[in-house]
Order: structure tokens, then C-alpha cells, then sequence
């Protein structure tokens, strides 16, 4: 019997990180361009290495009930950039279990997943459980019944190097799960893949102590692209009445940068939020100084911003003893977040966790990994 693999799926405003088991986590900027045909052919050109995989997805979606149409092909992620495509994005408030863009990162990852697993293979034929989430202020339990059903089934896809050479998958999805975000990064808190316990040190009322978090209070602050959670659990168990939404995070305010910028640098104007992310992270780029620099006061007063809200609802929480920072935003607002906190006495037990960007995908993919995962699979199929 051929093995199904787990995954946990987080596709942000920003970007999709897909972490499956016995994989590296990979990630893919949440844009996409429908393809038009090439300019030029691709003499001579080699198949693309496994790694290189992910910075050339050129997919046809052959079919897929989450797909309006079929044979429909996509150039999607940082090759959209590498050939200067016109660029679709997530709008800042998308309903991300309506919206198509989930849906095409994911089978898009879930392919190159498939065809690393599978190196050498032209036809490939693989399945997966799948977590997801969505984020607190637009969960709910129609909203999350809709976005895990509309991926359960089979989609077929073909992967197209530029040599020509096409790779068809057939990817099942036997169950798919949504959960809430910032919940889900819990399961990756307090267990490992393996659902063995994880201990962490941690500050804890001044005293740095080494301990687990299966029945600790817990205060998660995920912030991401397009919104950001404030969510407290116990161990894993979400507290819906404790967690707050927030209809914001680094996106709105990134695309107010670019909208001066290109108004004030228009020899070098820049597209989209993944191009903002390509120049701001690599700090070799000819722009990243000047970009950083021009960025810093805007993305001071985010930070600004949502340390009100994480204090006031830190507040409101009042016993929760362990806060919990993390999300793509956090790597950009940490220097400042850092500073506005201990400046307002709210640093004390607080973890920016590392790797801040896979937290809630690792989490996701231990949830997938889970005897609870299981047993609502089993369910589900009676």
C-alpha cells in the first residue's frame, strides 16, 4: 500500500509555506501570472535541478474541482519576478477560502514536493492529508468546511521545464482539516512530528527555566501579510473567547511604501509585495539599503500600532504567563517590536521563536501528524 504523506499548508497573503514530512520546508511567493505562450525557445537548456525546482514553477492545472477551469497553466511564485510578469496577488482583505490563489500555490508546492520525492520519474502518482488554516477574524465552521473540502479528491498536473520536458502528477488528497491560525502553531509548540513533547527554554518571571507546554497558558502573536492573531490556547486547546483577529498586518502598509516609493524612485519602481520581500531580505541587492532606510519610520509606527493591540489584549488575557511572537511580519517589525515592548515592561516572557516564517506550517504539518488528525479522518470516511 503506498504511503500517504502529511502536510501542513500555510498559504499567507504573502507567501504559501508548505512543510511536509521528511521534507525541507519550501516557500513560494503568493503571486501568480497566467501564462501567455514564450517569447523565445530554450535551446540547449537543461532540466531543472530538484532545488531549483521551486524558483521555476511553470504548472498546468489539468484538472481540479478548486479550479474554475481546466488546462489552465500558471507561471507562479519568484519565476513570475525572474521574467517580468504581470503579477497577481491576494487583495490585502481576500477571503482566503473563496479565493483561487490558496488553491494554486498549494497544488503548485504540493507538485514540487511530489516530483523532489520522485526525482527521475515523468509520471507520478502520490497522496497527501493535508492541514490547513484560516485566520481567526473570518474562521468559521462553514468557512473552514468549505476551504478543506474544496481540496479532498484528486488533481492532475503537469510541470513544464524549459526544455520542454513535462512531468504529469496525479496528486490525491485523501482528507484535508482546517483549523484556526495561531492555534495551529501551537501543535508545533508543544510537540514534534513525532507527537513526543518538546521542552523549551523559556523566561519565565525572570528566571530562564527548561519546560513543556502541554498544559501551559500560552499567548500566540502570529503576525502575517494580510492579518495578524492574537490567539491564547493551553497546550493545544484554542480558546475562542481568549483570541482576537486582526484585520491587519504588514501588507497594507508595505503597499503604502511602494505607492511613495515608485512615486519618489521611479527609475526603479517595484510591483508587487514578493519583489518588496526580494529587494528588503537580500541585503546584497543594489536597493536593500536604500529600501530599508526609506521603510524604516512606516513600518516603526506598524509596530507601533500593534503593540497596542497585542498589550491591550495581553491585558484582557490577564493569566497568561508565556507570549509567543512569530509569522512573516515579525522578522520585519522584531527590531522594533522588541524596543516598544521593553519600553512599555511587556518584554518580560516574551519568545520571538525562530524560524518565525514555518512556525505555523510546522504546526500544521504536526496537527496532520496527530492521532486527533487520524481520528476525525477515520470519521469523516465512515
Amino acid at each position: 500500500m503506498a504511503k500517504t504523506f502529511k502536510a501542513g499548508v500555510d498559504a499567507g497573503n504573502n507567501s504559501l509555506k508548505l512543510w511536509a514530512d521528511g521534507s525541507e520546508p519550501l516557500m513560494i511567493p503568493s503571486i501568480y501570472s497566467t501564462y501567455v505562450g514564450n517569447t523565445t525557445e530554450g535551446f540547449d537548456v537543461a532540466d531543472f535541478t530538484p532545488e531549483q525546482l521551486v524558483e521555476n514553477i511553470d504548472i498546468t492545472i489539468v484538472s481540479s474541482k478548486a479550479i474554475p477551469m481546466t488546462n489552465s497553466r500558471y507561471i507562479v511564485g519568484s519565476k513570475v519576478l525572474q521574467d517580468r510578469l504581470t503579477p497577481v496577488e491576494m487583495e490585502s482583505k481576500s477571503n482566503k477560502s473563496l479565493d483561487i490563489t490558496p488553491v494554486i500555490l498549494t497544488l503548485a508546492g504540493l507538485t514540487v514536493d511530489a516530483i523532489k520525492r520522485n526525482s527521475g520519474k515523468n509520471k507520478i502518482n502520490i497522496s497527501y492529508d493535508i492541514a490547513l488554516a484560516l485566520p481567526v477574524n473570518t474562521i468559521t465552521q462553514e468557512a473552514a468546511k468549505v476551504h478543506s473540502e474544496r481540496f479532498i479528491g484528486t488533481h492532475e498536473i503537469i510541470f513544464h521545464h524549459e526544455s520542454g520536458k513535462k512531468i504529469e502528477v496525479v496528486i490525491t488528497i485523501e482528507f484535508s482539516k482546517c483549523i484556526p491560525e495561531g492555534a495551529a502553531a501551537s501543535w508545533g509548540v508543544v510537540f514534534d512530528e513525532k507527537g513526543k513533547l518538546i521542552k523549551r527554554k523559556v523566561e519565565e518571571f525572570g528566571e530562564i527555566k527548561e519546560k513543556t507546554f502541554e498544559n501551559a497558558k500560552m499567548f500566540h502573536v502570529d503576525i502575517g501579510a494580510g492579518t495578524s492573531e492574537l490567539v491564547t490556547t493551553q497546550g493545544v486547546q484554542y480558546f475562542p473567547k481568549l483570541s482576537k483577529g486582526l484585520g491587519y498586518g504588514t501588507k497594507e502598509d508595505i503597499n503604502k511604501i511602494l505607492t511613495l516609493w515608485n512615486r519618489e524612485v521611479p527609475r526603479y519602481p517595484i510591483d508587487s509585495v514578493a519583489e518588496f520581500n526580494e529587494i528588503y531580505y537580500n541585503a546584497e541587492h543594489h536597493l536593500h539599503s536604500r529600501l530599508e532606510l526609506f521603510s524604516k519610520d512606516a513600518l516603526h509606527q506598524l509596530a507601533e500600532r500593534l503593540s497596542v493591540d497585542i498589550i491591550n489584549q495581553i491585558n484582557y488575557v490577564k493569566d497568561s504567563v508565556h507570549i509567543f511572537i512569530y509569522g512573516g511580519g515579525s522578522i520585519i517589525l522584531k527590531n522594533a517590536l522588541q524596543e516598544i515592548l521593553e519600553q512599555k515592561g511587556y518584554l518580560e516572557n516574551v519568545t520571538f521563536l525562530n524560524d518565525p516564517l514555518y512556525v505555523n506550517a510546522r504546526g500544521l504539518l504536526v496537527f496532520a501528524s496527530s492521532p486527533i488528525f487520524e481520528q476525525q479522518k477515520k470519521t469523516v470516511g465512515v
